[in-house]
């Protein structure tokens, strides 16, 4: 029996001095995560040990732990007494992390001169709204929704039965001259705008900012798209297919 005890004791014993001795691993620290810990180690801090064996200066060098944090670690692996300057800057850090956590409005909005429009004399913008008013059918082949195999895309009606080609009412419009768009304003964008297609900064050599707009082709990279956004709008010049950037709603 008194051996017995006296194991039990010994067991209590190491027990104690295992809590005494605080963080084994450098996650148990007070205020460092896995990402804290990744940059001790890249420091050279690879242990508890040696980030007990080290200055405060040097702890709060290391990237991403500073001075409030150094002198929080020091006090729970070396016995450090944090001042209440310390103490208030890690506070403070604390209360700037839970801030940044917040969630904050945003929304999309285009780069450049979206909002910019074309110069046109009267009877264009007639013609432009009067196109717009007025629009044109969707042009679709004969019997499109009755078999799959009929592809939506437009083809002339054919047979001498065909209603759509003797021109019956309710059996689809079919594509005629009368349907075109005014010419003054034919293959304008609906801004008024004269369509420029670029694929460089150099494509905008020429182009004239009032009457015309760049659409930047679709296999240009984020790079050079960039690029090109940030000289159309030095030269105002509108891109009528901009990037949207996520900003903060005020």
């Amino acid at each position: 029996m008194a051996d017995e005890d006296a194991d039990t004791e010994d067991t209590q014993v190491d027990e104690e001095q295992v809590e005494d001795e605080g963080p084994q691993e450098l996650n148990d620290i007070s205020g460092v995560g896995a990402a804290k810990a990744d940059a001790l180690r890249e420091a050279g801090f690879d242990s508890v040990d040696a980030v007990r064996g080290a200055d405060q200066s040097q702890l709060a060098n290391v990237d991403g732990i500073g001075n409030a944090l150094a002198a929080r670690i020091k006090a729970d692996v070396g016995g450090l007494e944090v001042a209440d300057e310390t103490e208030a800057q890690v506070e403070e850090e604390e209360t700037e992390a839970v801030e940044e956590d917040e969630d904050v409005e945003t929304e999309l909005r285009p780069r450049g001169l979206v909002d910019k429009t074309p110069t046109l004399d009267d009877e264009e913008e007639r013609l432009l709204t009067q196109r717009k008013r007025v629009g044109k059918p969707q042009f679709n082949a004969q019997d499109h929704h009755k078999k799959k195999r009929i592809p939506t895309s437009w083809r002339a009606p054919r047979g001498k039965l065909s209603k759509q080609r003797r021109g019956v009412k309710g059996k689809g419009d079919t594509v005629e001259a009368g349907f075109r768009s005014p010419k003054a304003v034919r293959g304008k964008h609906p801004s008024g705008f004269e369509e420029v297609r670029v694929h460089n900064v150099d494509d905008l050599d020429g182009v004239d900012g009032d009457v015309e707009a760049v659409r930047i082709a679709s296999k240009v990279g984020a790079r050079k798209r960039e690029r090109i956004e940030e000289v159309a709008e030095d030269e105002g010049i509108r891109v009528l297919n901009p990037t949207y950037e996520e900003v903060q709603v005020e």
